[in-house]
């Protein structure tokens, strides 16, 4: 699986979206984009992302710049597991 389907996949499981993940794209917001996307499951998904991939997130990578898109997530999460 490619990082941003591994991406869409986590937002899919952590945001509840359903088939709505389907229509994500690299240039999807983030921010200001679900109402279901706050503080709560911000730590959820890092959570999960740390859990199922095996990844450390460090507490200076969680940012708003983190989460601006669904591509920068993806690109680092792709980063986190090369």
């Amino acid at each position: 699986m490619n990082p941003l389907d591994i991406t869409k996949d986590l937002l899919r499981q952590t945001l509840q979206l359903g088939d709505r993940a389907n229509g994500l794209t690299a240039d999807t917001p983030l921010l200001g984009n679900f109402p279901e996307f706050n503080s709560l499951t911000v730590v959820s998904l890092l959570s999960t992302m740390e859990e199922q991939l095996g990844i450390e997130v460090d507490d200076d990578d969680i940012n708003e710049d983190l989460f601006r898109t669904v591509g920068t997530l993806s690109n680092y999460i792709d980063t986190k597991l090369a």
